[in-house]
């Protein structure tokens, strides 16, 4: 995988995996824990990676 998106994709899929099914006991609320834990993954890596951009290396 050259992406870095593809793989911060890939990551927070397999951890929100992990958490919905150990936090959540049915389908309906695991499912939108997924959702949820999976787009706050994604939304939280692009703002700090978006703030990081902003300092010199």
């Amino acid at each position: 995988m050259s992406s870095h998106l593809l793989t911060l994709l890939v990551f927070a899929s397999l951890v929100s995996v992990v958490f919905a099914t150990l936090l959540r006991e049915d389908r309906r609320p695991r499912f939108r824990f997924f959702l949820m834990s999976l787009g706050a993954f994604v939304l939280s890596a692009v703002v700090v990676g978006w703030l990081m951009y902003r300092f010199p290396s």
